[in-house]
């Protein structure tokens, strides 16, 4: 979880132009405007499955926090929101649960890469990964659906 908080706060802390904030605002606006609460779900499961792949988890833990680090901060440099400090996001309900879910998959992720590298990947190897995909599954799912409530209650006038 420290590792992809330091990726993230890296992504913020990116320097950036207000035509490049602008455009990567766009971009993220544009993703997301058709997105539901599944939507939300099936976007976050597929980046934390491939969390839980030996050493192509831990690249997609860097990539997946930077860039969100990046689009919180163009966000950010966009709006008149007071500035605060970035990490707060992760202090909301599915943010707990988002960060939880990525830092579990890319903890199991290097686990089975030093037992695949050891020779030592059992079935009982094999019924952890199972249930840590399961409860990520869970809280993302439960993640998905509080993020989609708040997105709902936003004012529309932001």
């Amino acid at each position: 979880m420290l590792f992809f908080l330091s990726i993230f706060y890296i992504g913020f802390s990116f320097r950036m132009d207000e035509s490049f904030s602008k455009e990567l605002s766009k971009n993220f606006i544009n993703q997301i405007s058709d997105i539901d609460e599944f939507g939300i779900f099936l976007n976050n499961l597929k980046i934390a499955l491939v969390m839980f792949i030996p050493v192509i988890g831990l690249v997609m833990g860097t990539i997946s926090g930077f860039s969100t680090g990046l689009v919180f901060n163009s966000i950010m440099n966009l709006s008149d929101v007071a500035h605060s400090n970035p990490l707060v996001i992760f202090l909301t309900p599915f943010g707990i649960l988002e960060l939880v879910s990525y830092g579990l998959a890319i903890s199991r992720g290097c686990i089975l890469f030093f037992e695949i590298l050891k020779k030592k990947f059992t079935k009982k190897s094999l019924f952890y990964l199972l249930i840590e995909v399961a409860l990520v599954s869970g809280m993302l799912f439960v993640g998905a659906i509080i993020e989609w409530m708040m997105i709902e209650n936003i004012p529309k006038r932001l």
